[in-house]
């Protein structure tokens, strides 16, 4: 019986040790990741980017939704045009849909741009909190909490998006496949408790994740097909997307929709969204 107990505490002795070096080891490397990145950052960091200077809530928010699924140099002048014709969301309210998507077309997913104007019809202020933004026009758990980490500086909820994935992946999940973005969730959630981290504040915290994760997809380095939430976006050319942005195009311009046996769908989803209303032979946007 005292040998078992002996035994018991030796195991749990030993088991302790290897806790505590794993534990020393996680914060090492922790510790070396964040020094790496704040220092990349430092260096060679995005801070040219026009929505990174002079930053607003507004601007926070109109780069935020342009870069959905949209390259950082396409944005660039559309939402230098877009800041300059819509300075602010009581200007943007008084605008008409017509008006922001001819401005929007070749950035694609125009139910984008419609979000950004129904925001600007309910607030003439964005609000501070992350549950508040949650309850905005198309604004999801990523762009809720991108607003509060980039518009206000705050750590409300991890930012997540495909660069930040890139990034944690390279660094700590080599070798590993099938990620599920919850695992990364938890990277950020121990990251952001660093000191270190905190002082520099979200904003740059983030930024800085995001620049780095760009400097790798730069350099062939991409481990979009390790998620387990990763998708391959279906083909545009031919597509039901490139009529439908076609039709729109026509529409607003006041020139003939595209002939294609798919226009009647393409019709019905853009009424029942409350893109277009028939008037007589043709179509106007609402």
């Amino acid at each position: 019986m005292l040998l078992m107990m002996m035994k018991t505490k030796l195991f749990l002795m030993r088991s302790t040790k290897q806790t505590k070096t794993s534990s020393t080891k996680k914060i090492e490397v922790d510790t070396l990741f964040i020094k790496e990145i704040l220092s990349y950052y430092k260096k060679l960091g995005r801070h040219d980017l026009v929505w990174r200077k002079k930053i607003s809530p507004y601007k926070i928010l109109v780069s935020e939704i342009m870069l959905q699924q949209t390259q950082v140099a396409r944005v660039i002048p559309k939402f230098k045009e877009w800041m300059k014709k819509f300075p602010s969301l009581t200007v943007l309210s008084k605008s008409s849909l017509s008006e922001i998507l001819i401005l929007w077309q070749g950035l694609g997913y125009q139910r984008r741009a419609k979000a950004l104007l129904a925001i600007a019809k309910q607030t003439s202020t964005l609000p501070k909190s992350y549950e508040k933004l949650l309850a905005l026009p198309g604004i999801g758990s990523y762009t809720a909490g991108a607003l509060m980490a980039f518009a206000y500086d705050a750590f409300s909820h991890p930012v997540l998006e495909t660069n930040i994935r890139t990034v944690l992946i390279e660094y700590f999940h080599p070798g590993e496949t099938d990620i599920h973005d919850g695992l990364l969730y938890d990277d950020l959630s121990r990251l952001v408790t660093y000191q270190e981290v905190k002082g520099v504040g979200a904003r740059h915290f983030y930024y800085a994740l995001m620049d780095r994760g760009a400097h790798l997809k730069a350099n062939k380095i991409s481990h979009n097909s390790k998620s387990a939430h990763h998708t391959t976006q279906s083909r545009y050319e031919g597509s039901l997307r490139q009529l439908r942005a076609k039709t729109l195009f026509a529409i607003t311009h006041k020139e003939a929709v595209p002939v294609d046996e798919r226009l009647g769908v393409v019709i019905s989803q853009l009424i029942k969204e409350e893109y277009i209303i028939k008037k007589g032979k043709g179509y106007v946007i609402l």
